[in-house]
């Protein structure tokens, strides 16, 4: 499937994945992949457009919630418990490209990332936040704390937190874990293979 989409996509909408997973990251997401596919099941569709299942980019991230709405009963309510939730974003670079769809409801906090005016806000399904990037004034750099200072890119509509199933945030959560484990293999294994020369068991 990735394979596949490498193949037709266009260098703009490879670029502002990358430019979705920065801004991710800023969002304070702690993990972030590319297409990933998302688990639907059991959840009802809210618009017409919301018709994927694999998502252009997604975060993993944290948010604090009271326990009483988090559906606990240990305490007060006065106590904060911190849970993974999913950030998610769609690229659309042309209108052909937004009429076919896009994830709308699969993330507690879904994106839509656009070069700046291709959609209007009155477009984009209630409580998907947009993204616009102005490719005359995009740049980015990094401030002291590490995070990414952008200009050229401007929230135009900020998304609406959506509850979903504590199991779609866990399937997100181990495809990216599990990718990420992977890509990790082959520097493990010349790290163990160069820590065992170093101790003086090499050949």
């Amino acid at each position: 499937m990735t394979g596949v989409t490498a193949l037709v996509e266009s260098d703009l909408h490879g670029f502002l994945k990358r430019v979705g997973s920065a801004f991710l990251l800023n969002q304070g997401c702690f993990l972030v992949d590319t297409e990933v596919p998302l688990c639907r099941f059991g959840q009802t569709m809210l618009h017409d457009l919301d018709c994927h299942r694999v998502i252009d980019v997604c975060g993993v991230g944290e948010r604090f919630f009271r326990l009483g709405d988090a559906g606990d009963e240990l305490g007060p309510g006065d106590y904060e418990v911190a849970r993974n939730i999913l950030r998610g974003i769609e690229v659309k670079v042309s209108r052909s490209d937004f009429r076919n769809g896009f994830v709308c409801t699969a993330c507690n906090y879904n994106y839509l990332l656009t070069p700046m005016r291709l959609v209007a806000p009155w477009e984009v399904p209630r409580g998907v936040g947009l993204v616009e990037y102005n490719r005359y004034k995009f740049d980015a750099e990094l401030d002291e704390e590490g995070c990414f200072r952008f200009r050229g890119l401007r929230v135009v509509r900020r998304p609406s937190f959506r509850r979903i199933s504590c199991f779609q945030v866990d399937n997100a959560t181990s495809c990216i874990a599990r990718r990420m484990n992977g890509r990790g293999q082959g520097p493990l294994l010349q790290d163990l293979l160069q820590a065992h020369a170093d101790l003086g068991y090499g050949h």
